[in-house]
């Protein structure tokens, strides 16, 4: 069958397993991190994720082992900022951001005859993905899976009543491990989908679901189907179209949106008028 045709090729068979991990992670983790109103710390670690793909072009060693570094140092540093309380968490955020992105560029124009590609990491190339990387980022999309469900409940009163967890020594402890889930999907997506985009996918299967969910675990559920199908359909028209796959990804979620507001928009006027 033509559907099957690209089963018979690895890198799209690594492709869609990686894609579909990588969708199942984000849109639970995007849940937390959209009640938590830290969408744009995703998008500030991924930038300061660049930092360590610039030096490892410039070191010549794995960019992707120095980005995971970079990015757990970066979350680290800025849950610590946020704690000083004496400057906004959102200026903070953009300075980490915005300077991530400029020492990127440089340590990448130092070293300009290394084979490696910042523009791999900036919009994701996720069907260049190899065996070894298929095997560490599913495990690490398991390991967010896993976490989350081990902790629901102490990530779901850290983002919506933190003083409830009693000890200070507790709410450091989830806010930290908390920053570090969304460091390690950012790790994840570098690869897959872009550090440019990769707050997409955290953040658009949210509201999505939201407004046909009337609980915080159907908005879950409902954006992980939501991710799921528009990663598997984003790689299908990057196989069968030769389009890029963050692209097609990304578009085929804001298309869900646009529908799904259209729908729910006369959903709600249908039974308003009956």
């Amino acid at each position: 069958m033509f559907l099957l045709e690209i089963f018979q090729y690895d890198f799209m068979v690594r492709a869609l397993v990686v894609g579909v991990f990588t969708a199942i992670c984000t849109a639970m983790l995007g849940n937390f991190v959209v009640s938590a109103r830290q969408a744009i710390v995703s998008d500030m670690l991924a930038h300061t994720a660049l930092v360590g793909v610039g030096l490892g072009v410039f070191l010549q060693v794995s960019p992707s082992f120095l980005a995971f570094v970079s990015t757990l140092v970066s979350a680290l540093m800025l849950w610590w900022l946020n704690r000083k309380k004496n400057q906004a968490p959102e200026a903070i955020s953009m300075l980490l951001l915005t300077g991530g992105l400029a020492a990127a560029l440089l340590l990448v124009h130092l070293n300009k005859n290394n084979p490696v590609s910042l523009e791999t990491y900036l919009f994701g190339s996720i069907l260049t993905i190899t065996d070894t990387e298929m095997y560490l980022f599913v495990g690490m999309s398991l390991l967010v899976i896993a976490t989350l469900l081990c902790f629901w409940r102490s990530f779901l009163t850290l983002v919506f009543d933190k003083d409830f967890l009693g000890i200070k020594a507790h709410r450091t402890f989830y806010e930290i491990m908390f920053m570090f889930l969304i460091a390690l999907v950012v790790g994840v997506g570098l690869k897959v989908i872009g550090g440019l985009l990769i707050g997409a996918l955290l953040v658009i299967p949210v509201l999505i679901a939201q407004p046909f969910s009337r609980s915080f675990k159907g908005n879950n559920i409902g954006s992980i189907v939501v991710n799921v199908m528009a990663m598997i359909i984003g790689i299908l028209l990057s196989f069968y179209r030769d389009v890029p796959a963050s692209s097609s990804i990304i578009l085929t979620l804001i298309g869900f949106y646009l529908l799904s507001g259209l729908f729910h928009f006369y959903f709600k006027k249908f039974f308003a008028a009956a």
